[in-house]
């Protein structure tokens, strides 16, 4: 039994399907194939079903599996102490971030774990949450900061940093300021301008989504790809949108924004931390993992 087939393991099982394990793991699908046979014959058990296209984790392959998470995770424990004792607080991190929490949430922490280790390169590449899954994934970036993560990943740990429920964004001037208004419903929100971020988005998509099960109807004023050009647009008084406090600077409260809750939406949503379950992590993305760890701890809401 070897490391290599372990991986090609927990791949197929992940994606059903040899062709796009093997693209995920970088070799030829027929290598996989028979490095897969080749641990099932040592085992003397069969750990999947071949159906067409599809490949099924028996009950044996699922328990298996779970073996396997754990002792990849433990595997990649000592790499990882081997890689610290090797390369030292230095090198490049490459992280995928989704662009609301790129220009509202990152660049605090960025601040504070460079203060710490200045000899360490980050480099930020920013895309929407699906695309980033992939990005990690395929080991293009080390790890992802993302927001509303649904999905089950044999290959990804995803650690949850903390949640925050939609609030109204609006500019100062707005009447539910001027009337002392503490929250609004979403009846309201409908009846107002709205603009909103693109289907692309995460955000985007959960703002028509919670409209849609209540039965109310989305008539954007404006769409836009942009979480600060969103921000702009509210503080300029072309309409409102919906949020999240995570999204927003602490400095852009009170210059020309406010938030207000939204009383009768109670679904939290997730911001999370994402990265490879195999495979080593450089000491200096461990380093970066345990910062905004730490970090979002303290200032969860």
């Amino acid at each position: 039994m070897e490391f290599h087939q372990l991986t090609y393991f927990l791949a197929a099982a992940q994606t059903q399907n040899f062709r796009k394990a093997a693209e995920l793991c970088l070799v030829a699908q027929s290598a996989l194939s028979r490095q897969i046979a080749a641990l099932e014959a040592e085992l003397e058990v069969e750990l999947f079903m071949r159906k067409k296209r599809r490949v099924i984790l028996t009950a044996a392959g699922q328990e298996f599996a779970e073996y396997v998470r754990g002792a990849l995770e433990q595997l990649q424990q000592g790499q990882q102490l081997l890689t610290e004792l090797r390369a030292g607080y230095r090198g490049t991190v490459l992280i995928g971030c989704v662009e609301s929490l790129a220009t509202s949430f990152l660049p605090p922490f960025f601040a504070s774990f460079h203060r710490e280790y200045p000899h360490v390169h980050l480099k930020v590449r920013v895309n929407h949450t699906s695309e980033l899954v992939k990005w990690v994934e395929q080991g293009v970036v080390e790890l992802g900061l993302l927001l509303d993560p649904s999905l089950q990943s044999e290959l990804l740990i995803v650690t949850e940093l903390f949640r925050q429920s939609l609030q109204l964004l609006v500019p100062l001037q707005h009447p539910f300021v001027a009337q002392g208004q503490a929250s609004v419903t979403l009846q309201q929100v409908a009846g107002e301008a709205l603009c909103l971020l693109d289907g692309t988005s995460r955000l985007g998509q959960i703002t028509t989504r919670i409209f849609a099960q209540r039965g109310l109807q989305v008539r954007p004023t404006i769409e836009i790809e942009s979480v600060e050009g969103l921000k702009e647009l509210v503080r300029q008084g072309v309409g409102v949108a919906l949020t999240l406090p995570a999204l927003v600077r602490p400095t852009q409260i009170g210059d020309g924004l406010a938030l207000l809750p939204v009383t009768d939406v109670t679904e939290e949503f997730i911001f999370a931390l994402v990265y490879r379950r195999f495979g080593p992590i450089s000491h200096a993305a461990r380093a970066l993992i345990n910062t905004i760890q730490r970090q979002a701890t303290l200032q969860a809401p």
